[in-house]
């Protein structure tokens, strides 16, 4: 139980640093007055998230392939293996964090040479439910976090950092009282923001398959 907690507390901070670092990174174009509001606005989420825990705890485990896209740099489309939980809750509405680890198998498009890349990272999101039915619960979900690119792949003509951006709907379908199948189709964008003068990234719509506990 000490262990559980000890990972819900990790994900809570890593939650607001993937926050902060949106804020700074947002806030580099805008002037100094605009920087510090946008930055205090997001140590005020630290707050909300310890003074709403989860009163579901589960956790979650899901592939998700990808469907049809468009790639801005190597032609290829990451698989994602995603290992998520609650990290605060509000009725209906749970913040939810994701680790995840992507394989890009990629093919040569003009010079970039293609090639087979690794990425880990993690996302941040907000998940909306349906009222629990009997028989499925319809949830929509909007969220971001940050990936670091390994390998030689996708980074062409890009960085290594990246930031992703992601919204979708799902359905969770209960199959034991304690385990739920979960299946989402997701829309997924993913570049450095133009904060490099190369931004290779990619948008593509992904499926997501798993079950939660």
């Amino acid at each position: 139980m000490a262990d559980n907690l000890n990972i819900m507390d990790a994900g809570k901070l890593v939650a607001c640093c993937v926050a902060l670092a949106f804020s700074v990174c947002s806030a580099s174009f805008a002037q100094e007055a605009e920087q510090v509001e946008a930055t205090r606005r997001v140590w005020g989420l630290i707050p909300v998230v310890r003074n709403n825990p989860c009163t579901e705890r589960y956790r979650q485990l899901a592939v998700s392939p990808p469907l049809q896209g468009t790639s801005h740099g190597d032609e290829g489309y990451p698989w994602r293996v995603l290992y998520g939980y609650c990290v605060a809750q509000n009725g209906r509405l749970t913040l939810h964090q994701d680790w995840v680890v992507s394989y890009f198998d990629a093919t040569a498009q003009g010079d970039a040479q293609g090639g087979e890349g690794v990425s880990i990272g993690t996302d941040i999101g907000f998940q909306w439910r349906h009222k629990q039915g009997a028989s499925l619960t319809p949830y929509y979900e909007l969220g971001g976090g940050i990936q670091y690119a390994a390998g030689t792949a996708f980074p062409a003509h890009g960085s290594r950092w990246m930031f992703t951006v992601n919204i979708g709907v799902g359905v969770l379908v209960p199959l034991t009282p304690t385990l739920q199948f979960n299946t989402a189709i997701r829309y997924l964008h993913i570049s450095n923001a133009r904060l490099f003068p190369d931004n290779a990234g990619y948008d593509a719509f992904h499926m997501v398959i798993g079950v939660r506990w």
